[in-house]
């Protein structure tokens, strides 16, 4: 944790979670400058005289700014549609550290090599999970509700099972129904896999959507954010309960998020 007042560069995409987050490090006197690298109202409008745009593929020049700035902690949150690694415009030398991270890592694993060219430029990237603790789920957000204690049974009887697809870097979230695993979320995300039970809801009686971190997940980057977007989803597909890992998921807009929940007939379940 950086200990200076208005010492930290927030790296932001979309998504209301990135406005969330540079408020509250704002609040907290921490905040530096704003690099937007995807359009994100919100932040245009309300930081617009601490904000420089960006696109993701001059990070050289990404780089050099910051440096200039001499501020080395950065947060990167919100949603950055990262390009072909072939597609950075950079150096030689970055070329060089970008072609060593990538015999040490997993090809497709884009977030652990962008820290890695990041930490090798003396820069440093902040943990999301740290920064953003107080937004955390945990267990004492559960919400059961009392005609669900079979739902809560079934979520208990698998947790196991639950726990080992997170830990295979499968997917980050799954839904279940009953005791059955039916889906897990592909590559085109949650609230699309979320979708597909549009037409399919009278068809499954027990939906329990479930999310945590991955295994190779890192807390810097990709960690993961469930908001009321997602929950209109599931409210709407008439899902019986969410089911999230303890400290595993950030929560955007945590007091509105459970006063939904308390105000819907989903359970929240926290393992």
């Amino acid at each position: 944790m950086a200990t200076y007042k208005n010492e930290i560069i927030i790296i932001a995409g979309s998504g209301d979670f990135a406005f969330e987050a540079a408020n509250f490090i704002s609040s907290k006197k921490r905040l530096n400058h704003i690099i937007l690298l995807s359009h994100n109202s919100k932040i245009s409008k309300f930081y617009k005289d601490i904000i420089t745009y960006f696109d993701i593929r001059d990070i050289e020049k990404l780089i050099i700014f910051i440096k200039k700035r001499q501020i080395k902690d950065l947060l990167i949150i919100g949603y950055i549609n990262l390009p072909p690694i072939n597609e950075l415009k950079l150096s030689l030398t970055s070329k060089l550290i970008l072609t060593k991270n990538f015999f040490s890592n997993d090809i497709n694993n884009q977030s652990k090599i962008l820290k890695k060219f990041i930490e090798s430029k003396n820069l440093k990237l902040l943990s999301q999970k740290i920064i953003f603790n107080k937004f955390l789920i945990n267990y004492n957000d559960q919400r059961l509700r009392k005609d669900h204690k079979k739902i809560y049974e079934y979520v208990l009887k698998n947790s196991l099972i639950i726990k080992k697809i997170f830990s295979l870097n499968l997917s980050q979230s799954l839904v279940m129904d009953g005791n059955r695993i039916i889906t897990i979320e592909d590559i085109f995300g949650t609230d699309h896999m979320i979708n597909k039970f549009k037409k399919l809801d009278k068809q499954f009686k027990n939906l329990i959507f479930i999310k945590s971190i991955k295994k190779n997940q890192i807390n810097e980057i990709d960690f993961p954010i469930i908001g009321n977007q997602t929950l209109n989803l599931l409210i709407k597909f008439n899902f019986k309960a969410i089911c999230l890992l303890n400290k595993n998921i950030i929560i955007s807009n945590k007091s509105s998020f459970i006063k939904n929940i308390n105000k819907s007939k989903l359970s929240l379940i926290v393992i």
